[in-house]
């Protein structure tokens, strides 16, 4: 029993409530000792939280972006130094483009793809995506076979494209500057590879269609707008029936004759060889027929008035428009033997391309305006930038270069100017440079390609990547015998 203390006469309270409390005090602290020891407990045996990850696409588009190249290319090393300066962690899926940008469009949630890049602004894909600021500045060239379009070597002024045909590309934009003098409706081809493929073969359009063309529809359509925009309309009078040829002639099941018409000039001894050797654009009427056969390069399925447009734009000198990098890594490491064919234009057409949000997610406004931010910091010290951008373009190029060897025991390899517009070695610019020196291929002799005891181009068209002559931009033309594989 507890009896409480006298002071003064009076009870001491409260020594008495300290006295009786005492018991509750401890049971208290060892409550919260507990509770301590199993917050550190827990603590401890949490794994470290990282970085939050973000979900972005791509597509392959070497050397800008790839899943095997270094850093995953010059634009994703750009994208990624961004997003981790804004603590994500980037988790990149490569798809086809079509595909990188539709799961970016569709997405609405921070675990789905919620931006896709490099692309180029245009009003229709602002109606889906937010922007953001250019991440680099791809330079357009404009690609020409030395042997069939020659002259196009001298274009230095967008106002002389329409003069020519653009090959067009499915999904590729371009610029106004350009895309004024392409026609708004094409027959656009699946990827790089096969523009290069169509411009090399050089071959006529024809139209084919259940309907005779008469000459009050011709004039009709050259007068159209979009003729004299693209200044068509002396070229669209010009077209005239294959003749004498109906295309129910190779295929007597069709009893309703099916007409071909061409732009072209150049002949051939029968209707027959025409088609057979011939890209076809076909009216939605005959598409889906027999008579359009499986093994023709090309056919393009248009409306008659559009397809009439697109015979006379294409019947016109052609050429390529493609980043200038993509065009030259693409022809020298896939297309070898096409590679000494293909020239580029003096004009260059400088492109920004950026990262695409999808309007569908709400928190991607916000991505997008810090992403903003951060990559205006970077860019803010242009020398930084540059540096980061010229350390993956050079471990892009090292990865894919070459050594040059000297034959007997020289230390030294000889290598001769390369004039890209003449496509000729200069015998009387003569280089040397040290044994081991690193060099990127633009063009293979074709006595690596083929068999063919005939050699036109025997040399190595190459760039040197290091030591006192390097330079991205000036080619050399080596012997076959002084450059060996990595």
């Amino acid at each position: 029993m507890v009896t409480p203390s006298i002071y003064n006469g009076k009870v001491d309270t409260l020594n008495t409530a300290r006295t009786k409390s005492n018991p509750m005090i401890m049971v208290s602290l060892i409550v919260a000792l507990l509770l301590l020891i199993a917050a550190i407990v827990y603590s401890s045996s949490k794994p470290a939280t990282g970085p939050k990850v973000i979900h972005l696409s791509s597509g392959e588009w070497a050397p800008y972006s790839g899943e095997s190249l270094p850093q995953k290319g010059i634009a994703s090393v750009i994208v990624t130094s961004v997003f981790e300066q804004m603590g994500y962690r980037v988790d990149l899926q490569f798809m086809p483009w079509s595909i990188a940008q539709s799961k970016a469009e569709l997405s609405q949630q921070d675990s789905q793809i919620r931006g896709t890049y490099p692309y180029i602004k245009t009003a229709e894909r602002e109606n889906h995506f937010y922007f953001s600021e250019p991440i680099i500045d791809v330079p357009n060239g404009i690609f020409f076979h030395l042997k069939h379009t020659p002259q196009a070597a001298n274009i230095s002024e967008p106002s002389e494209l329409q003069n020519y045909a653009v090959i067009t590309l499915a999904g590729y934009e371009y610029t106004p500057r350009l895309g004024q003098y392409i026609p708004n409706n094409t027959c656009n081809f699946k990827d790089t590879l096969q523009g290069f493929e169509i411009l090399d073969a050089n071959q006529n359009w024809i139209l084919i269609s259940e309907k005779k063309l008469t000459q009050r529809q011709l004039v009709e359509v050259a007068s159209s707008a979009e003729a004299k925009r693209l200044k068509l309309t002396e070229r669209v009078l010009q077209v005239k029936q294959v003749n004498p040829f109906h295309y129910n002639q190779i295929d007597p099941q069709h009893s309703q004759p099916l007409y071909a018409y061409q732009s072209s000039e150049q002949q051939f001894h029968s209707g027959s060889e025409l088609i057979e050797n011939s890209n076809l654009i076909v009216t939605p009427d005959v598409a889906s027929k027999t008579a359009i056969k499986s093994n023709q390069p090309t056919v393009c399925q248009m409306p008659i008035n559009t397809a009439l447009i697109w015979l006379a734009y294409t019947s016109k000198p052609k050429v390529f428009i493609e980043s200038q990098q993509v065009g030259e890594t693409l022809l020298t490491q896939s297309m070898p033997t096409l590679s000494a064919k293909i020239g580029f234009a003096k004009y260059v057409d400088y492109v920004p391309h950026s990262v695409m949000f999808s309007k569908n997610n709400p928190n991607n406004l916000s991505l997008r305006n810090q992403f903003n931010q951060v990559l205006d910091n970077l860019k803010s010290n242009p020398q930084a930038y540059d540096s980061l951008l010229t350390q993956v373009a050079n471990e892009i190029d090292m990865a894919d270069s070459v050594k040059l060897v000297s034959t007997g025991g020289s230390a030294l390899v000889e290598g001769q100017r390369y004039d890209p517009q003449s496509n000729r070695c200069s015998p009387t610019e003569v280089f040397t440079f040290p044994k081991g020196s690193k060099a990127l291929v633009r063009q293979w002799p074709e006595i690596f390609l083929n068999n063919a005891r005939i050699l036109t181009q025997q040399k190595v068209i190459a760039s040197v990547l290091n030591g006192p002559l390097a330079s991205k931009t000036t080619l050399y033309c080596f012997e076959p015998t002084a450059v060996q594989l990595q």
